[in-house]
């Protein structure tokens, strides 16, 4: 067997995986809690601040999460160049993306002036246009710090600096929110104030035709620009490490020159799940505005409320999976394939603890989680949907353990357009269209979206094991 080692521990084991995944759960974690940071405080602001600001983010994702696609291949490049020990082919991969990612805001300029306004529901537009259209500005900003430089660690198993960077943004974000959400204001001149008793007017006058005046006095635009400024310090102190002398010496990351090639090659990898990522993520995003539009605003804050709280635990499936793709491309790159099916029984194993740990506060107390996004948990109408909802999310997350982790190894591999048919078709078949259907023609509730969000994942799993065990991740290969 090559050596493989990432760490300390056996190369597959769960010792390793351990070693490899808590650094990206934490930092994921803490990437999370920045936007449920935004809806808790929106929604102790107001019920329609919460519903505006869930309702963009569906969309927000559209745009951030098909770039991010684009960008996590480099994760696998880094992976599978460490492998093999061709170390300073590193840096120039990374620097293809950063340029990629750069480019993007040709796209998002023009989208954020004009595209946007027309995407949300007119019950969630009112807010949710003005937060979108902050956030979404700055996707490429996002994407160069916590998609393309954050593979240049992870794909190398260096994941603390993550974990580390993210903690700190985080908390930077909620303090941020504090002091911009309930502060942020627009005059009747034009003017924006954050903090009462300040005059900001030396940073210009927003012109009220730009739709400035839908948040005058309304926490949304505080609650994007605390994200956006996170989000940028974040981008920019990794840089900074990345540059760094050991770093240009060891991994050529000084090499910063555009080679046509390699970006071919590095986005002809890359667009696949890219492209499955957009697709799932438009029916998504548009079904979210169908759900706003057709069912009341108690049950829309239920549904939102059941997928933040989704979504705090979902750090413990994305770090995980990050640790698989990371210890499966670094195993396929030096050709050490005893390393793959190992990796699995170590995740397998490390399931069955995070599942029941998650049940603890999905299912047996899920009060004091609800609690902290309404302001009535005992008897309210949004509490008892919110609770229900969440029994079927928990469902979700159990599934979602071996699904991502799955995928994660087959992307590992290269095997890009496979994971993409599967998840485009059976997302589609198995969710977008019967909610939408249900919730339309036959006046469903949105809890129906979870129900076939487990179907969905029960379809896509059968598939990734049946894929796994055909054996194609063998023969793939990226460098």
């Amino acid at each position: 067997m090559n050596d493989v080692k990432l760490t300390k521990y056996a190369p597959g084991g769960i010792g390793e995986l351990c070693a490899l995944s808590w650094p990206i759960m934490l930092s994921s974690a803490a990437g999370y809690m920045m936007l449920i940071i935004d809806r808790i405080i929106l929604s102790r602001y107001s019920t329609e601040a919460f519903n505006s600001c869930f309702g963009a983010m569906q969309c927000y994702w559209m745009f951030a999460g098909t770039a991010l696609e684009f960008a996590l291949i480099a994760e696998v490049f880094v992976g599978q160049y460490n492998g093999a020990r061709r170390y300073r082919e590193i840096g120039p991969v990374i620097w293809q993306m950063i340029w990629f990612c750069l480019s993007l805001f040709v796209l998002f300029v023009p989208l954020v002036i004009w595209v946007i306004p027309h995407l949300m529901a007119s019950n969630v537009a009112r807010l949710g246009v003005p937060y979108l259209r902050i956030i979404s500005l700055f996707v490429p900003i996002h994407i160069i710090g916590y998609g393309v430089l954050g593979a240049f660690f992870v794909g190398r198993g260096q994941t603390k600096i993550i974990s580390v960077l993210t903690i700190f943004s985080g908390l930077l974000n909620i303090f941020l929110d504090f002091i911009f959400v309930f502060g942020c204001r627009v005059t009747e001149e034009g003017y924006i104030g954050i903090v009462p008793g300040y005059d900001l007017s030396f940073l210009g006058r927003f012109p009220r035709a730009a739709g400035w005046e839908v948040v005058r006095e309304r926490g949304v635009v505080g609650a994007a620009t605390a994200t956006v400024i996170s989000e940028i310090v974040f981008t920019v102190v990794l840089l900074i490490i990345f540059l760094k002398k050991s770093n240009r010496n060891r991994y050529a990351t000084g090499r910063l020159g555009f080679e046509k090639n390699l970006l071919k090659k590095c986005l002809s990898k890359g667009s696949p799940p890219a492209l499955n990522r957009f697709i799932n993520s438009f029916f998504w995003a548009a079904t979210t505005q169908v759900i706003a539009q057709h069912v009341t605003a108690e049950e829309f804050q239920g549904y939102g409320i059941s997928h933040s709280i989704y979504m705090i635990f979902f750090f413990i499936i994305e770090g995980i999976a990050a640790g698989t793709r990371t210890v499966c491309s670094n195993a396929l790159g030096a050709r050490a394939f005893e390393i793959v099916p190992r990796n699995i029984r170590s995740w397998g194993a490390l399931s069955m603890v995070c599942i029941f740990f998650v049940s603890l506060g999905m299912l047996i107390y899920p009060d004091a989680l609800i609690r902290a996004f309404v302001r009535e948990a005992g008897d309210g109408v949004v509490y008892g949907i919110a609770k229900n909802m969440l029994i079927w999310a928990w469902l979700v997350f159990s599934l979602d353990f071996s699904v991502n982790n799955l995928l994660s190894m087959l992307l590992a591999s290269g095997d890009t357009k496979f994971t993409m048919y599967v998840n485009t078709c059976v997302f589609f078949c198995c969710v977008i269209l019967p909610v939408y259907v249900g919730i339309i023609y036959f006046g469903y509730g949105s809890v129906i979206v979870w129900q076939f969000l487990v179907l969905d994942s029960i379809i896509r799993m059968i598939f990734f094991i049946c894929r796994y065990r055909a054996g194609y991740w063998r023969v793939g290969r990226l460098i």
